[in-house]
């Protein structure tokens, strides 16, 4: 029987010592953000230092009140390539899309883009739970069915 190493995405499955899928409860210092495509948001007031690197901003989503989507962002070149060589660090080198400083690590549990501008060098990370989100599109399903 041959076993199959889950791949590090899916082992690591949160950022910022979270994991996705935790209780909402478990979060404090949070401030409404919105809702979006079903997912409550909420912006973090205590994150703004990883390993050593600024955050500009953290912001959480959830469904059914537990945690959905990690979104980071972090400013400038420098924290930028930091960023990418600390999730290069912890989850391998990721898939690069196109020419852009644009890359993709997936699992079956999870998904993480990181997604550099060329011109501001500011990037957007964002991990994302498949679980919780075949979850949500199954209850979306479900809800245009009973219509």
């Amino acid at each position: 029987m041959l076993l199959f190493a889950q791949p590090p995405i899916d082992t690591l499955y949160g950022l910022l010592g979270r994991k996705l899928e935790m209780p909402k409860a478990a979060f404090s210092g949070l401030l409404p953000k919105g809702s979006f495509q079903r997912k409550v948001w909420y912006r973090s007031t205590l994150d703004t230092l990883w390993e050593g690197i600024r955050l500009a901003e953290v912001r959480y989503a959830f469904y059914q009140d537990k945690l959905h989507t990690i979104q980071i962002r972090v400013e400038g070149a420098e924290a930028s390539e930091a960023m990418r060589i600390l999730l290069e660090t912890l989850l391998g080198p990721g898939q690069q899309e196109g020419y852009a400083p644009r890359y993709r690590w997936t699992g079956q549990r999870a998904y993480l883009i990181y997604d550099q501008n060329i011109l501001t060098k500011n990037t957007e990370i964002r991990i994302e739970s498949l679980v919780l989100q075949r979850q949500l599109e199954l209850d979306a399903y479900r809800e245009f069915q009973s219509r």
